[in-house]
């Protein structure tokens, strides 16, 4: 093999050296970027997680959870009162930093707790530890229960629907007592 032979071999193996160093410096490149996402990853958006603001609620002077007023038929509402943020908080305290809701209701209205609740449907024993579901929104603190009985529809012990947009439990076997409130009478 001459030497003008080699030289020609070797320059055209050149193009070829660099097509594979250029290969191989892109591979390397994206493994750094890949490995940079690892060590510092996007900050994603969580779904579900949207905080919505949450008024202090009160009926006739008692402490209510907000789920629960879908419970009270509005015909048996005699008034109510809107406080803003800085009112509330005067009159609440921290509780109410999200505004305040007061309801006054008529006179001849029976509230129920949720005790009443259970009596009323007959909910056993075994069912009354389950956490609650009022219309598809879970209650934290069910002693905030306020309900006319005449305004709740049905009263079933539900599992989750694992396709619903909003989880009450990440265990897909947990039952809850889910309570149905009838619609509100247009006015």
């Amino acid at each position: 093999m001459t030497i003008q032979h080699k030289l020609t071999l070797h320059l055209k193996n050149i193009p070829m050296k660099k097509l594979l160093f250029s290969l191989l410096f892109a591979v390397c490149s994206l493994q750094a970027f890949a490995q940079q996402e690892l060590i510092h990853p996007k900050e994603q958006r969580k779904q579900g997680l949207v905080s919505q603001p949450q008024p202090y609620v009160e009926v006739d002077g008692r402490q209510v959870a907000q789920a629960s007023l879908p419970l009270i038929a509005a015909v048996h509402i005699d008034s109510a009162e809107v406080l803003k943020k800085e009112k509330a908080i005067e009159r609440f305290g921290d509780k109410a930093k999200d505004g305040a809701v007061i309801l006054h209701v008529k006179p001849t209205t029976e509230l129920a707790t949720l005790q009443d609740i259970y009596t009323q449907f007959r909910i056993p024993a075994d069912q009354q530890n389950l956490k609650v579901i009022i219309n598809n929104r879970l209650v934290k603190d069910t002693s905030l229960i306020l309900a006319n009985l005449e305004q709740i529809e049905k009263v079933e012990v539900v599992k989750q629907d694992i396709a619903a947009p909003v989880r009450w439990s990440l265990n897909d076997e947990e039952e809850f007592l889910h309570i149905t409130s009838r619609p509100q009478p247009k006015q």
